[in-house]
């Protein structure tokens, strides 16, 4: 019974420490993917928006793209996927 609880509790642990990550391919202008990259980034707590702007058009901003050729959203769980503070960040490439 203690192993059976043992085992239960490092699980329980392990879930709640990771970190996940995944990335999500975005329809963009082109599709070609361009010499520049651009990223912006927002985060939530709960679905509701904390700090940031992470946006299509910012993320061109911050690359300093003007015709974008491909969009990537990547979908950030820093701490767990149990608690509800996810980062999104855009990646745009482009010219």
């Amino acid at each position: 019974m203690k192993k059976i609880a043992l085992v239960l509790f490092v699980v329980l642990a392990a879930i709640l420490i990771a970190s996940c990550s995944t990335v999500v391919p975005v329809a963009g202008a082109s599709g070609v993917v361009g010499r520049k990259t651009g990223e912006a980034s927002q985060a939530f707590v709960f679905a509701f928006p904390l700090k940031g702007e992470g946006g299509i058009a910012q993320a061109a901003k911050n690359g300093g793209i003007t015709k974008v050729g491909t969009v990537d959203v990547k979908v950030n769980w820093p701490a767990s996927p149990v608690i509800p503070y996810v980062v999104i960040t855009t990646v745009v490439t482009g010219e």
